[in-house]
């Protein structure tokens, strides 16, 4: 699954490191558990009905607003389809419902309050996912699907309105990312088997783009600060890009954190610019104008004057 990052090297788009995974696609999805309906009617995920899209976020998170405009879009895309999109924050009432009020039309889909983190618990918590905005699908025979940022959300979608879904394939790459997971941990421990276990990884990914292109990213938004593997993140991009081509948008996002994160900065930048040019849809040069904003912010904090030493010190 693609991992959701918020505002640091590690979040030029949303990498969070913990434990394995308790719940794993496919598993029956659970049931919302809901304190407050704050727009649209009561859904259960497990009718039978419908296919869902349930994302978490929160009025707080930058993000999660980006990403509102472009749920509402989707949910018109397929509303005829059978999809409903449901919001779920952990806020309470008092909070969310002024600022879907406010939202009018833009966040046009159902939003709900969680009842004391109960449904945070079965999705977040059990699919290891620790930053938001992240939706998860869930398919009319109440199986957990996908889940991921919700800007990259339609493709899947998509094919999952129109039975081209292959959840086994999705299941093998949830397998791989556990393992890029597991690689993360070893760099932020300092294991020296780590080097070894990104070189297995580069070959297990094969000739999957998307796989390399996770091995790029998991190293550039992993922990290890200076002792991340670039060189391996480049050789992932590479062969990807032997594969895909140069002017692929996601691989150039990537190729621009990866240059970032190891002190490139302009060309990280350059680059990240070059993906928002080479987005084919709006959501897509969101993302990429995300990261860009990103790396603007940490470079003007980096540049800032330190502050004078307190107390008289030389």
């Amino acid at each position: 699954m693609k991992r959701n990052i918020l505002l640091t090297g590690a979040a030029l788009a949303a990498l969070c490191l913990s434990s394995v995974q308790a719940a794993k696609l496919g598993d029956a999805a659970a049931p919302l558990v809901i304190k407050d309906w704050i727009k649209g009617e009561k859904v259960d995920v497990r009718d039978g009905k419908n296919i869902y899209v349930v994302e978490f976020w929160a009025t707080w998170c930058p993000p999660c607003r980006t990403s509102i405009p472009h749920l509402t879009e989707v949910q018109k895309k397929f509303k005829d389809k059978g999809v409903v999109i449901v919001g779920v924050s952990d806020e309470p009432k008092d909070t969310v419902a002024p600022f879907v009020k406010d939202m009018g039309d833009k966040m046009d889909y159902t939003v709900a309050c969680d009842d004391n983190r109960q449904t945070f618990a079965a999705y977040m918590r059990a699919y290891n996912q620790n930053g938001i905005p992240t939706a998860f699908i869930i398919g009319k025979d109440g199986k957990v699907l996908w889940y991921g940022h919700p800007m990259t959300l339609e493709e899947p979608l998509s094919e999952v309105v129109a039975g081209k879904y292959d959840l086994a394939k999705a299941i093998k790459r949830e397998q791989f990312q556990t393992a890029l997971d597991e690689y993360s941990q070893k760099v932020a421990q300092g294991d020296p088997t780590a080097a070894a276990t990104g070189q297995n990884l580069l070959k297990q990914a094969g000739d999957d783009v998307e796989s390399l292109t996770d091995v790029a990213f998991t190293v550039a938004a992993g922990p290890g600060g200076e002792k991340r593997d670039f060189a391996l993140a480049h050789r992932a991009l590479d062969k990807a890009e032997q594969i895909a081509g140069k002017d692929n948008a996601r691989l150039t996002g990537i190729r621009s954190i990866v240059l970032f994160e190891s002190g490139k900065h302009q060309e990280g930048m350059a680059m990240a610019k070059k993906a928002v040019e080479l987005a084919k849809t709006d959501s897509e040069k969101q993302i990429y104008q995300r990261f860009l904003q990103v790396m603007e912010y940490r470079l003007q904090q980096q540049q800032k004057p330190q502050a004078a030493p307190q107390g008289g010190q030389q």
